[in-house]
């Protein structure tokens, strides 16, 4: 569709330097908080009608900013048969040790990882509008130096529970 990496640059880029109000009030002048609220939806449906494909659309389609290899189908394995060696490859060109990716966008029923702990999916779909999940936080505490990591899920009952526990596996 864009013919290379720089067609897929100036498409997104294109889009960035547009103005995407319209006709919408950009100068504020509003009499509620329900009409800035209704306001700014729909400045932001209008925008991400307009966003290119490699940008994601605005349709959650696959793209370099936005994609579902390691999070979907929610709560469980990833059906994407690559998804462990897209993350493993992810991590090793990103260097530093890093040993895990934590990720959103894509709602689970409760914090979980897949592909060996590698990937952490966040969202839990707490917003009234998507799922109305329970939130949950995800903790890591650095071990330091030649140490692991201490990686616990905070729930809203108070509970600390262990990585081990909300592993999905094959």
């Amino acid at each position: 569709e864009y013919g290379s990496i720089e067609g897929m640059n100036q498409a997104a880029r294109n889009w960035i330097l547009q103005p995407h109000h319209g006709e919408h009030d950009y100068v504020g002048t509003y009499e509620t908080v329900a009409e800035v609220v209704e306001s700014a939806q729909k400045r932001a449906r209008g925008a991400t009608k307009k966003m290119p494909n490699c940008l994601g659309g605005g349709t959650g389609e696959q793209s370099p900013v936005w994609m579902r290899n390691y999070s979907s189908p929610n709560d469980t394995v990833p059906k994407d048969p690559r998804a462990q060696q897209l993350i493993d490859e992810a991590l090793e060109k990103v260097g530093h040790g890093v040993q895990r990716m934590v990720m959103g966008h894509t709602p689970q029923h409760r914090i979980n990882a897949a592909l060996k702990g590698k990937a952490w999916r966040v969202d839990v779909g707490a917003s009234r509008g998507v799922m109305h999940g329970r939130p949950e936080v995800l903790e890591i505490v650095h071990g330091g130096e030649g140490e692991e990591d201490a990686v616990s899920i905070l729930t809203m009952d108070g509970e600390k529970v262990d990585s081990s526990d909300r592993q999905v596996v094959e």
